[in-house]
């Protein structure tokens, strides 16, 4: 590893090296997503993508058209407090075409501004409730 990367906090000194962004996309049965305000998708890590059928440049720049877990961001924000190990569905794709509700265990936290402290969105962490065995 070099020296600059060994500075660098948004990289891990493994073998490869790899940033914190690598690591949320490799994190097993965890799926991580950031919304602003406006619940409009500035990232999400690929387990989301692959759990809704979705490609990230698919997701990313849109907004979560999710009523329901709009609602809950909205409320989150609003209060200034986070959601932990909150119960809720989302709907995800089947290989046949078809879609289920799948449960999921869900942590709300606020994204706040670097420089204000300003709320400015949501970070979503989850897993499913009932994960399939391998």
């Amino acid at each position: 590893m070099t020296a600059a990367a060994a500075l660098d906090p948004a990289v891990l000194p493994t073998v490869p090296p790899m940033t914190v962004a690598d690591v949320l996309d490799k994190q097993d049965g965890v799926y991580w997503v950031v919304k602003d305000a406006n619940s409009v998708f500035p990232w999400v890590n690929q387990n989301f993508a692959d759990l809704v059928g979705m490609s990230k440049a698919e997701l990313v720049g849109h907004q979560d058209s999710r009523a329901e877990h709009v609602a809950h961001d909205k409320e989150v924000m609003a209060s200034g407090k986070p959601l932990l190990n909150f119960h809720e569905t989302i709907e995800v794709p089947l290989k046949d075409g078809g879609m289920v509700n799948v449960d999921i265990v869900t942590q709300k936290g606020l994204l706040r501004s670097l420089d204000t402290g300003a709320i400015i969105g949501i970070t979503v962490c989850f897993s499913l409730a009932d994960p399939p065995s391998e």
